[in-house]
């Protein structure tokens, strides 16, 4: 196969009030080594100085495009931009983040390798906190590359380690194009990734060399405030996860299993305590099936004992484990190793 000159890689940025980041961003990207580009930018929406600073760049360079629409979230975004792209290999960029300038380059490379069979790359990440200070880079980054398998990649994704994001990986067009992120999900990449696995079998190659950088505001995952919503489409992405590792790859049901006791550990303890009642039919559900996960609890041997501590106690007495705890701890979030 090999690079042509008719190679463009379409790179889909949403946008939603980033006038903050959104020239930094931008910046990364028309620097770019490898410059056969299409830079699909998705207004969602925005109320601060975004579309201005899109229309600026925009008329400086003709590889942007701008997309218009009203807010509906990053996966409608997404999805308006993988319709939208024409190139023959689709990436993702946040708008608050910032790609190195050999990032696609190397991404491309990789991906039109003669027969290589592969439908997607990744790169290593490091993320920063939104002061510009440091906060993690990847622990492996030699330069080399590797290719995992699609099983072991499935175990990465559900034992967390790596980055679950788009944003450090190349598609092929083709490929990627079966697919559209679930509209009105909160955790929507990790959901969009466990059903890309099984288009991943010729494995994923992954080049160790840090070359895309997360901005992290001071949030939480859940955007801040408690949301349902948020855990219950992480809990949905587990059960899922869990069904996955069950059906076809067996040798790592327990991580899957153990992916699931963790997400629900995560929301019992950080659930408002008013919340924990029965006319909440989604609390209800997730605590039925923690006291029927007692063995589970005992014997996962991916759980640490700090989680096993906590889940075994939840199931016998939620209410009064969280009261007791949120004196103990003056309020404070449980840490979840």
């Amino acid at each position: 196969m090999g690079l042509t000159e008719n190679d463009i890689i379409s790179v889909i940025i949403p946008v939603y009030n980033e006038e903050a980041h959104l020239a930094r961003c931008l910046d990364s990207v028309l620097s770019q080594t490898y410059d056969r580009l299409e830079i699909i930018t998705v207004d969602d929406g925005s109320t601060d100085r975004s579309p201005e600073i899109l229309k600026e760049y925009a008329a400086k360079d003709k590889r942007i495009k701008i997309i218009s629409k009203e807010n509906g979230g990053a996966s409608t975004a997404r999805n308006m931009g993988i319709e939208a792209a024409s190139g023959s290999y689709i990436g993702f960029v946040d708008a608050d983040d910032w790609a190195e300038k050999g990032m696609y380059e190397e991404l491309c490379r990789y991906l039109s390798s003669e027969g290589s069979g592969y439908e997607m790359a990744r790169i290593l990440c490091r993320s920063y906190s939104d002061d510009g200070k440091l906060i993690e880079t990847a622990k492996d980054e030699d330069g080399k590359t590797e290719v995992l398998k699609q099983e072991d990649y499935f175990r990465e994704l559900v034992m967390h380690e790596g980055v679950f994001s788009l944003c450090n990986k190349l598609f092929r067009s083709e490929f990627l194009k079966q697919y559209r992120f679930m509209e009105g999900h909160r955790n929507e990449e990790f959901e969009l990734m466990l059903r890309l696995l099984k288009g991943l079998s010729a494995g994923v190659p992954t080049i160790r060399t840090v070359l895309y950088n997360i901005n992290l505001p001071g949030q939480t995952a859940s955007g801040g405030a408690y949301m349902q919503q948020y855990y219950e489409d992480w809990m949905f992405n587990a059960f899922t996860a869990c069904r996955i590792a069950r059906d076809y790859y067996p040798e790592y049901w327990e991580e899957g299993k153990r992916l699931r006791l963790v997400r629900l550990l995560d929301y019992m303890m950080h659930m408002p305590i008013e919340e924990m009642k029965k006319d909440n039919a989604f609390y209800m559900r997730m605590e039925r099936f923690l006291k029927s996960e007692k063995q589970e609890i005992k014997k996962n041997k991916y759980l640490s004992r700090k989680q096993k501590k906590f889940l075994f106690l939840l199931s016998t007495s939620p209410v009064g484990v969280r009261k007791i705890h949120k004196a103990g701890r003056h309020g404070k979030d449980t840490e979840e190793t």
